[in-house]
């Protein structure tokens, strides 16, 4: 593909050239795998609840979980935005 002026970087070039935007993109892939694991099934534990407030407090804490989830997508999302629309300088 370089004929076509189009380069393929490798995975590890990759890396070592955005190392500051992993921490975003980990942190997308872990808020993505916990939306699927909900999808999935992952609340289904609350069925089997013992008693009221059992289930209660199970379903504070999905609440909870759920807005951080949120909360740390956007930020994430926000600071990916932010560092791959900056101008690049030439080096």
């Amino acid at each position: 593909m370089a004929l076509m002026g189009i380069e393929t970087v490798r995975p590890a070039q990759w890396i070592r050239d955005n190392r500051s935007a992993l921490p975003s993109i980990i942190a997308l892939a872990l808020v993505a795998a916990f939306w699927v694991v909900g999808a999935i099934g992952g609340i289904g534990f609350l069925a089997e609840a013992s008693s009221p407030m059992t289930m209660l407090v199970g379903l504070y804490a999905g609440l909870s979980a759920v807005a951080v989830s949120i909360i740390v997508a956007i930020l994430a999302l926000n600071d990916l935005a932010g560092r791959y629309t900056r101008p690049r300088t030439r080096r």
